[in-house]
């Protein structure tokens, strides 16, 4: 369970953190106050109205849904329990940090004695945490480590390791606050974007390479001047806002000087100019060529020791893009008649 809390971060985020209309309201304080006082990243998705959003809608018919890589037993059981994400899940909010290896939080409408009655007969075991049931599931296949599930009330779960989801019942028993630099950006990106991300991590220590500048840290040779590049990159938050014709996404990163800050534009400046001539090159792939002229769209500019990116497109590029070949319309076969005009 715990492996597949993880993996489900990332594609949370790209896939039904694109489901959520343009205009939110931001984080759910009830879910704030639950996340762990270590945490240093937060993702959060707004899912209550998919329906409304043309990109939503496009993303639900591609059944990404199904990419949420989570523990076979996991799926078993909330689909004996007719759980459906796209129906029942209003928010989701995802936790990690040091010694946290994933806590998913989520406000719904859920039917916790259906979902319990599901568990137990798939193999988990039921107990009681201060009042609260508690869900210990095995994980299957490689993945050995149980983890647990406990819904507070019929509109808030929690989903983690044992530990941390126990630490969360604690939480809401004591009426328990999440408050600092973290809480404070959540609220800001959460307010402006569909779906959001804040970390207090350095981005580089997403790569294995080192953070902050710290010196003697390995270097990752894969990265080349990228890492260089992430060195100075002390905090990051990103975006993502859905319209009815454009998906825009919007990325800020605080790093050790203004100098460091327009240091970094000028690179991805570069980079994004690169990406452009080789989207056009003769060896360009189907998909490849598809890609949005970058360096005109993609708007970078330096607030301080702050770098920020903005980047709209159009829904419909973004469609193509992610559409395989395979799936998009054909055109006729030589010699086969077209239709009338």
């Amino acid at each position: 369970m715990r492996s597949a809390i993880v993996k489900v971060f990332p594609t949370v985020f790209a896939g039904v953190g694109m489901l959520a209309p343009a205009a939110i309201a931001g984080v759910d304080p009830a879910l704030l106050a639950l996340v762990p006082p270590d945490a240093k990243m937060l993702i959060g998705i707004q899912v209550s109205q998919t329906q409304a959003s043309p990109f939503g809608q496009y993303l639900l018919s591609q059944d990404l849904f199904s990419a949420a890589q989570l523990d076979r037993s996991t799926n078993q059981i909330l689909t004996a329990a007719g759980f459906d994400p796209r129906r029942d899940l209003r928010e989701i909010l995802a936790a990690s940090g040091d010694g946290l290896s994933g806590l998913l939080l989520g406000r719904g409408a859920f039917q916790p004695a259906k979902v319990a009655k599901a568990a137990v007969a798939a193999g988990a075991s039921s107990s009681k945490y201060r009042g609260v049931d508690l869900l210990t599931l095995a994980g299957t296949g490689k993945n050995k480590i149980a983890g647990s599930i406990a819904f507070l009330d019929a509109s808030t779960v929690a989903a983690g390791d044992d530990g941390a989801v126990k630490a969360v019942i604690d939480r809401h028993a004591a009426g328990a606050v999440f408050s600092g630099a973290l809480a404070d950006r959540a609220r800001q990106m959460s307010s402006a974007n569909d779906a959001w991300l804040a970390s207090l991590t350095p981005p580089a220590a997403f790569t294995g390479g080192p953070t902050g500048g710290t010196p003697g840290a390995t270097q990752n040779p894969q990265l080349g001047p990228v890492q260089n590049l992430l060195q100075s990159a002390l905090q990051f938050s990103a975006g993502l806002k859905f319209a009815a014709t454009q998906v825009t996404l919007s990325a800020e990163v605080l790093t050790r000087s203004a100098q460091d800050a327009q240091s970094m534009a000028d690179v991805l400046k570069f980079l994004a100019g690169m990406l452009q001539q080789a989207s056009g090159g003769p060896n360009a792939s189907p998909n490849t060529s598809k890609i949005p002229s970058l360096a005109d769209a993609a708007k970078f500019y330096v607030s301080g020791a702050v770098m920020h990116l903005v980047l709209s497109v159009p829904e419909q590029q973004i469609e193509q893009l992610l559409l395989p070949d395979s799936k998009q319309p054909k055109p006729p076969a030589s010699g086969q008649p077209k239709k009338a005009a």
